[in-house]
């Protein structure tokens, strides 16, 4: 359990956690990658996720906050398909009408481009997870279509409802 957990517990009041997985909208980083050529250089190539849209999560949310049926519950939530940083890429290229490619980035240089951009902290954490293998987030749950009673949004579809920001 995490502190923050441990205090809204310790509180007393009512509470339902929602776990997620990688957001799909983290995809927008890329952004300016693509602006400027048709290469998306991104660290951790190798690892797999099960990307969810952060509509989806919402949904869950608003579903949780308006049923007592969720109270003292903690759901994970993910999409519907575990992706490689390749895969998004791809999907993109598809949908924006490009061959893209998705090289990954060597760990000591993402270690360097993340440390200059966010707290030290966060990146040793981010290493932790997915270098040291801390934290899987490949597994794809049904927590979506359980809270909501539809499916998950797959990233095809994040991607098509966003692809004016890459463009």
């Amino acid at each position: 359990m995490i502190a923050s957990e441990n205090a809204v517990r310790e509180s007393g009041l009512p509470w339902t956690f929602l776990r997620a997985r990688m957001f799909m909208s983290n995809t927008l980083e890329w952004v300016g990658q693509l602006r400027q050529g048709d290469v998306v250089r991104a660290p951790f190539a190798g690892v797999r996720a099960a990307v969810v849209d952060p509509y989806d999560i919402a949904a869950c949310a608003a579903t949780a906050l308006t049923s007592q049926d969720h109270e003292g519950r903690i759901h994970t939530v993910s999409g519907p398909q575990s992706l490689l940083p390749a895969d998004r890429v791809r999907i993109l290229g598809e949908i924006l009408g490009r061959d893209l490619t998705c090289e990954g980035v060597p760990d000591d240089e993402a270690y360097r481009e993340m440390s200059a951009r966010m707290p030290v902290p966060y990146v040793d954490a981010f290493f932790s997870f997915y270098v040291d293998g801390t934290l899987d987030e490949s597994g794809v749950v049904n927590t979506v279509e359980e809270v909501t009673g539809r499916a998950p949004r797959t990233f095809r579809a994040w991607a098509e409802a966003h692809a004016d920001a890459f463009r």
